[in-house]
């Protein structure tokens, strides 16, 4: 089992300056070697619909020049012993060419012999991580989009991929330190133990607008990693809709009401960008109100994080097994489509509405709540379970007949006689479907398996 603890690090001013000096070294390899990567990439690929003849591709002997074959390991082999470790089905393996050319780095620009050797190879690892998130589909067939390149305020953070227990000690002031390689002891608030069996893994040095912070990776083998069983039920089962004009509605009628964090902020984040506008750019003031707004969104983030934690344990305080709705929360804050009369003028779309719609979904920021939701399943033993959104907002849970409602129509009336907040509805049929397909052990969790399901007399245990 793994987990991840956050630490505040109170670094002296001279280890601040190292601190500050890492990270842009860091940050220029980062971009050099995606550059590499980039300029491979450009080189060999081919468009689909173009023939390869007359489409200028680089040879392979332009390719492979600067790029040894074999190599020899003066480590963890005879002495002599070669290795081909850079070439995969025909492809090089820049994982490996990166990572053996960070000897030379450091003998072309010493300035990169200051950096731990794991720091230096952990950024070649993050390299690897984006381009093949990008060049290569997920277990889903998805792919992310193409890495960019750097700029000094969006690389944070360099890693330690080797820290221990015995890393974490006490100076001769009795102040609780973590010892950093080629850095020292930098004092840092210890402020809940590791707890016990847990060793300590990776460490990662983190910039943020208050100030500097350190992230332990801890594990412990002999926890297992396992998956709640538990077979939903009628009472250790719980429904919510996911809205906006109520953060949640449970399958109970209870309601929760949108804090919104970022609204209640946005005024004084007006009239401090209001100001930052007027400065002169880069100057001390500007620089001074930068780091003002920069707080200003790290408490919204904070506030919003720690108030989902504790909405997450109230809602597993009530059920074992929550159903929530898998929603495509990318497709849902997409602009507006455009539209175009017969003659080529511009409609209006309805974007400006839409515009005040999609930042209030993204204030609520339904999507990290999910997965904080996951994550205190699964520290509590127990279970999330999604359910497909189609139709939850236009079918009754009482009857599943369809009863169409637009946008603005807040509350449901069913012919069957069932009338409640359109939400309060959205919930229990949430949770209707989500124990007629357990019941039933559908693979996919929607409402046309629970009507099938229905149909054809299954879930007979169902009251």
């Amino acid at each position: 089992m793994k987990l991840t603890y956050k630490y505040r690090l109170k670094p002296l001013p001279q280890q601040q300056i190292i601190f500050q000096s890492w990270l842009e070294l860091a940050r220029r390899q980062y971009n050099y070697r995606l550059g590499e990567r980039f300029d491979w990439y450009e080189a060999t690929r081919s468009r689909v619909d173009a023939c390869p003849l007359v489409v200028s591709i680089a040879p392979v002997e332009e390719i492979y020049r600067d790029i040894p074959l074999t190599r020899v390991l003066a480590k963890g082999s005879r002495k002599g012993e070669e290795i081909s470790n850079f070439q995969e089905q025909g492809y090089l393996n820049w994982h490996s060419i990166q990572l053996s050319d960070l000897k030379q780095t450091k003998t072309l620009f010493p300035d990169y012999k200051q950096l731990d050797s794991q720091v230096l190879q952990d950024v070649v690892n993050r390299v690897e991580y984006a381009f093949s998130r990008f060049t290569k589909p997920d277990a889903n067939d998805n792919r992310s989009g193409k890495p960019k390149f750097k700029g000094q305020h969006y690389y944070n953070s360099f890693t330690y991929t080797q820290l221990h227990n015995c890393d974490i000690i006490k100076d001769e002031r009795g102040k609780n330190c973590v010892n950093l390689k080629k850095i020292g002891l930098v004092p840092f608030v210890f402020h809940r133990p590791i707890p016990d069996g847990f060793e300590v893994k990776t460490g990662t040095v983190l910039r943020e607008a208050d100030g500097w912070h350190i992230s332990l990776v801890l594990e412990d083998k002999s926890v297992p990693v396992t998956v709640a069983a538990i077979q939903p039920t009628e009472e250790n089962s719980l429904g919510i809709d996911l809205g906006v004009e109520n953060y949640i509605a449970l399958s109970t009628g209870e309601v929760v009401e949108h804090p919104r964090f970022f609204t209640e902020s946005a005024r004084k984040l007006e009239k401090l960008q209001q100001r930052l506008a007027k400065r002169v750019k880069h100057s001390k003031p500007w620089k001074l109100l930068k780091v003002q707004i920069a707080k200003l969104h790290q408490h919204i983030a904070r506030q919003r994080l720690d108030w989902q934690f504790k909405l997450a344990h109230w809602l597993f305080d009530k059920c074992d097994v929550l159903f929530i709705e898998d929603l495509k929360l990318k497709n849902l804050t997409k602009r507006a489509k455009p539209k175009i009369s017969n003659e080529g003028e511009w409609l209006p779309n309805g974007q400006a509405a839409k515009s005040g719609l999609n930042r209030s979904m993204l204030d609520a920021a339904h999507g990290q709540f999910v997965q904080v939701l996951k994550w205190v399943a699964y520290k509590l033993g127990k279970v999330v379970k999604e359910v497909d959104p189609w139709g939850t907002s236009q079918h009754c849970w009482s009857c599943l007949n369809q009863v169409p409602k637009t946008l603005s129509d807040r509350w449901h009336s069913c012919e069957c006689g069932e009338e409640c907040h359109r939400d309060e509805n959205s919930g229990r049929l949430i949770k209707k479907i989500g124990l007629i397909c357990s019941i039933v052990r559908a693979d996919i969790t929607s409402l046309k398996t629970a009507q099938r399901a229905l149909l054809e007399g299954k879930p007979v245990l169902y009251a």
